[in-house]
C-alpha cells in the first residue's frame, strides 16, 4: 500500500539535483551527501523506500528535527553553522568563521578542498 501511495512521487538523483533552492531541498541534499560520504547516523535515508527515515520525516516533525539537529551537529564539528529555515523555498544559511558561505562551500570545507 505504501508503494502505491508514493508511486510516481519518488524523484531520481537527476530530478533531485535539478530542484533549486529551499530549506527542505537543501536539507535533504545535505543528508544524502552525508550518507554518500558514509557519515554515521544517515544510513536510513532512501527516497525510493517508503519505510526510510527520509520519507517518514516528511510527515513527522519530531523525526525531521532530530535529523536537523544531527545535520547541524555534523556541520558544527567542522566549524560551520547551518541554520535550517524550515520553509520550502527559503534557503538555509551556512556560516564559517563569521562569514556566510554557500552550501557548496560548506561541503568543500568538510571535504578539505
Amino acid at each position: 500500500m505504501a508503494e502505491e501511495k508514493f508511486k510516481g512521487e519518488i524523484l531520481s538523483d537527476e530530478e533531485l539535483d535539478g530542484v533549486a533552492g529551499g530549506s527542505w531541498i537543501q536539507f535533504t541534499a545535505d543528508m544524502l551527501d552525508a550518507k554518500k560520504r558514509g557519515i554515521a547516523g544517515f544510513e536510513n535515508l532512501d527516497y525510493t523506500n517508503p519505510d526510510s527515515d527520509l520519507i517518514k520525516m516528511i510527515g513527522d516533525d519530531n523525526l525531521r528535527h532530530q535529523y536537523v539537529d544531527k545535520m547541524a551537529g555534523f556541520f558544527a564539528s567542522h566549524g560551520i553553522t547551518m541554520e535550517y529555515k524550515g520553509k520550502w523555498y527559503e534557503d538555509n544559511i551556512y556560516t564559517y568563521q563569521g562569514s556566510q558561505i554557500s552550501r557548496e562551500q560548506a561541503w568543500n570545507i568538510i571535504d578539505g578542498k
